[in-house]
């Protein structure tokens, strides 16, 4: 495990145990990991940063926004792209369903772990395997496939491929972040700890291609200290221009009933508190607490120990608010 803390004043606290890879390096709070789902608050933070140099409508239907390969795709498989907009897959609210969630796309991943995956092959694992799941604005329905096209509007948008075009947007350098990179785009510095290895019960994940998750649902790699202090500089006012950006994230007007999903998001409490978070198909997770101005994000290398992780989040976070 490794957990890391950003305290009201900007300390930051973190501790980690066990090891990192099979050798037995040790792991440590500095020590990389890919965050998977946790990268979509990044991409979703990024859209709203295009939104205010007005490069991006949220309200804009996604035709005109994406490929045409990959529209024709989708449409052929009965999506309405012209009544699919921006904000909607954002909110998980598109109607899109997710190439990610069955199994058919897991065990494709595990049994040929080295094979480099495009959006393209994603998009037409997802029309092939399930079904669109509603009508655009009426349901939640988290799909990684939505955020995959969230991705490609960024780098249609920029230019610039997707890693290189977060990290400008979201001003890693100035907020002190620059030690994250992007699966299977950017080399990571050489000064950088080793990436470590990820299981899923059994299953060693290290060798699985990056590319399996590197085009907007996920694909950010970086350390659980990191992940914190670009979550406190979030919701502190150093990513957007206006505190007014920050509140259509986490308030997401139009949002569908009950859904538990902002921009990028999920909504929550910790010990009665206020919280806005993400988690990680990989063990990674991370919450900010608007009420106490903490932010706390942990990793379990293994994914079976999420609910350990969150637990001993929590219990730090209790003992933070009974210090209030």
């Amino acid at each position: 495990f490794s957990v890391a803390v950003m305290t009201p004043d900007g300390t930051l606290v973190s501790a980690a145990s066990g090891d990192a890879d099979p050798e037995g390096r040790a792991m440590t709070p500095d020590t990389p990991v890919r965050i998977a789902s946790i990268t979509k608050t990044f991409v979703a933070a990024s859209i709203l940063r295009l939104q205010e140099e007005g490069a991006v409508d949220l309200d804009a239907p996604i035709d005109g926004l994406i490929w045409s390969e990959h529209a024709a795709i989708l449409e052929a498989e009965g999506y309405d792209l012209g009544a699919i907009t921006v904000r909607h897959l954002l909110m998980h609210a598109s109607g899109l369903n997710d190439h990610f969630a069955g199994d058919a796309f897991k065990e494709m991943v595990l049994s040929e772990p080295s094979r480099k995956w495009t959006r393209t092959d994603q998009i037409k694992v997802m029309v092939e395997t399930t079904d669109p799941v509603g009508a655009s604005g009426k349901t939640f329905a988290y799909s990684d496939t939505g955020y995959l096209l969230l991705g490609e509007i960024i780098e249609r948008r920029t230019g610039e491929p997707l890693g290189a075009a977060v990290r400008g947007l979201l001003k890693f350098e100035d907020i002190g972040v620059s030690h994250m990179w992007w699966d299977a785009e950017e080399a990571p510095s050489a000064t950088l700890p080793g990436r470590a290895h990820q299981w899923l019960g059994d299953i060693d994940t290290f060798a699985i291609d990056g590319s399996v998750d590197a085009f907007g649902g996920g694909g950010i790699v970086a350390n659980a200290v990191d992940v914190a202090r670009f979550f406190a500089a979030l919701f502190g006012g150093e990513i957007f221009e206006s505190d007014e950006t920050l509140a259509q994230m986490t308030e997401a007007p139009g949002h569908p009933r009950n859904s538990p999903y902002r921009m990028g998001l999920f909504v929550g409490e910790r010990e009665g508190r206020l919280t806005y978070g993400h988690g990680g198909f990989w063990g990674t997770d991370v919450f900010f607490a608007p009420e106490l101005d903490v932010a706390i994000s942990g990793v379990a290398l293994n994914a079976s120990g999420i609910d350990d992780l969150r637990r001993m989040e929590s219990d730090l976070f209790a003992e933070m608010a009974a210090r209030e």
